[in-house]
């Protein structure tokens, strides 16, 4: 690829704040609210310091062996190839909470005028996937205006807001920024923790990102400190505005309506929440194809499945699959709250594999870490994945607290299924392999033979 036509810096870092900057801090916060009181700022600081263990996981992998297969790569290179199966699998699958992106932007939007929600978010939906059939660079000069509309919007609601904070002692006073006890502040920072996750998955851009070595692991970074210092500021506002027992476990909207002019009000609607459903929708469709075209690669699916479009020279066919995905839990009418818990479980359990990969980095490829930009100490590439295996195990098991039966059941089989696939299909890819082998010794066998 022309390199005038690679992401630079501008472009890694709306695509990863539009990650971040999802659907979690328009609803999570008042959630945050009802566990930890004025302890909520707070509570979104130490969930950025816990989304960092995995985030800095991920970055020394991307800057020792930047791909475009992204975290894929590294589980299939570090762990397994079947182990790589498994997480590619769940990957896609775990892009169910796509469809909460675009309910969401339109259960908002509704608050404005009057609409069918699930036929909007079906548009929108729709709208998201061509503009990522149309190409990546498209998508993400896109994503830059929504996540300029998006920091202006909570800009201006910290602005509005903070003069109307009368006290800001409860903020720094133990018995209100804990009120329920040291455990539920705990709670309350791993569930904030849902609302900063996302810049991890730019490693998937590699080969399309200059400099991705140096450039991928400091946007990650970056990135996430500068959402949670946006975060920390709007959770002062959501909290000391109105009486705690008002905004506790109430949407954003509740607070920005109290102080916010109507105009200013109606473009926090849409160019806060509106955009920030929307980007992170874009967000997701920017990056999902990556793992499982080279998953393809590899074998383990048909290879007409990462045919190229001719005009745009996108992946249409893989886009395709996470479209279905994202739009089947609208046709079907499932719940939004049902989806976001599934999705979250899912994506827990796949997000604890890429990270563990780095615990096997400097074993497996010791050349590479040595020549990496962003190089953490030896003992730290087996320190971090594990307290991130253990934050991540933790995470899904909240996710899936509530899951029902039938839900369990479901789970299980699926997971059996992926499970009894990466061993059949795995066999039949060393197989092939071994036959390739042994083809490619027999005609240089014959080529010797011959020049003797």
């Amino acid at each position: 690829m022309d390199k005038r036509k690679k992401l630079g810096f501008l472009d890694l870092m709306s695509i990863s704040i539009g990650q971040i900057t999802g659907s979690g801090i328009m609803v999570l916060t008042g959630v945050s609210i009802g566990l930890t009181g004025y302890g909520t700022p707070w509570a979104f600081i130490v969930g950025a310091l816990i989304t960092l263990f995995p985030v800095v996981c991920i970055a020394a992998l991307g800057s020792a062996a930047p791909s475009n297969g992204g975290m894929y790569t590294y589980v299939r290179d570090y762990i397994g190839k079947k182990t790589g199966l498994f997480y590619v699998v769940l990957l896609v699958t775990g892009q169910l909470v796509i469809a909460v992106y675009a309910l969401s932007f339109a259960e908002y939007l509704s608050s404005l005028v009057s609409i069918n929600i699930r036929l909007v978010a079906a548009a929108v939906m729709t709208i998201c996937f061509v503009i990522n059939i149309i190409g990546i660079r498209m998508a993400a000069k896109l994503q830059t205006v929504l996540v300029i509309c998006l920091l202006l919007a909570l800009g201006l609601f910290s602005f509005y807001g903070l003069p109307q904070v009368t006290d800001f002692k409860p903020f720094f006073e133990m018995k209100s920024v804990m009120p329920n006890g040291i455990v539920q502040f705990f709670v309350a920072s791993a569930l904030l923790r849902f609302a900063m996750v996302g810049s991890e998955y730019i490693s998937e851009l590699g080969s399309e990102t200059k400099n991705p070595g140096k450039m991928i692991p400091f946007v990650m970074i970056f990135s996430t400190l500068v959402v949670a210092l946006f975060y920390f500021v709007l959770g002062i506002v959501a909290a000391g505005v109105l009486p705690i027992n008002k905004v506790a476990f109430q949407p954003l909207t509740l607070v920005a309506k109290q102080i916010l002019p109507n105009p200013i009000f109606v473009f926090f609607i849409i160019g806060g929440a509106l955009a920030n459903f929307f980007s992170s929708l874009n967000g997701v469709f920017s990056w999902c194809t990556r793992g499982l075209a080279m998953a393809i690669d590899d074998g383990w699916f048909p290879k007409g499945l990462a045919k190229k479009n001719k005009t745009f020279g996108t992946q249409h066919y893989l886009l395709l699959i996470f479209y279905i995905v994202g739009m089947a839990p609208i046709l079907f009418d499932m719940d939004i709250t049902y989806i976001s818990m599934l999705g979250n479980g899912v994506g827990m359990i796949f997000g604890i594999i890429p990270a563990f990969a780095l615990f096997f980095l400097v074993k497996k490829n010791p050349e590479a870490y040595r020549k990496a930009a962003f190089k953490l100490p030896v003992p730290l590439t087996k320190i971090l994945p594990v307290i991130s295996l253990i934050l991540f195990s933790y995470g899904s098991y909240l996710s899936f607290g509530d899951l029902n039966r039938t839900g369990w059941i479901i789970l299980f089989v699926f997971l059996i299924l992926v499970i009894a696939y990466a061993n059949i299909k795995g066999r039949s890819i060393d197989l092939q392999a071994t036959e390739r082998l042994a083809t490619q010794d027999n005609l240089t066998a014959i080529e010797k033979e011959r020049e003797g």
